[in-house]
């Protein structure tokens, strides 16, 4: 019997300009300029990944899900598998709302936990996760999750 011996591999699409001061990514001012050039525009919902190295450089960034115009299927998978390939140690997710309406959803939270949940199996830390839109306007899933846990205990 023989079988096909394999090997795993990132392979580079094309080169995107940030317009951005630093190869680092901290938080949310920054990661919102790489995934609104890289989905915000997009008519449909898209979801993309940024890998960053533990010292927050950015090491690449990928589309990992492409849908419909009201909503697309994130592949848990499909996102540590860029991470991984990239030796990621931290990530951040984003998807876009073509609408416009930068309105986080108990899905949102929901699939942000479940990331989280995978990023910790994988000694990796999910550093946020936001939405963007075309107008470059971005909003962070994790920061409204906690607003609204505070508010149910409080």
């Amino acid at each position: 019997m023989k079988i096909d011996v394999v090997s795993v591999e990132l392979a580079p699409l094309y080169q995107m300009d940030l317009e951005i001061e630093s190869e680092f990514i901290y938080g949310i001012s920054e990661a919102k300029k790489l995934f609104s050039g890289l989905i915000g525009r997009r008519n449909v919902e898209a979801v993309a990944v940024a890998c960053l190295n533990q010292a927050d450089k950015l090491i690449n960034a990928s589309v990992v899900s492409i849908g419909g115009v009201e909503n697309t299927q994130v592949s848990i998978a499909e996102i540590f598998k860029v991470a991984l390939l990239s030796n990621a140690v931290k990530i951040i997710v984003a998807h876009n709302h073509p609408s416009g309406i930068l309105c986080v959803t108990s899905n949102d939270i929901s699939m942000t936990k479940n990331i989280g949940i995978a990023a910790r199996l994988f000694k990796m830390e999910l550093v946020d996760s936001i939405i963007v839109n075309a107008q470059g306007e971005a909003v962070s899933i994790r920061e409204n999750a906690a607003r609204k846990e505070s508010d149910v205990n409080d």
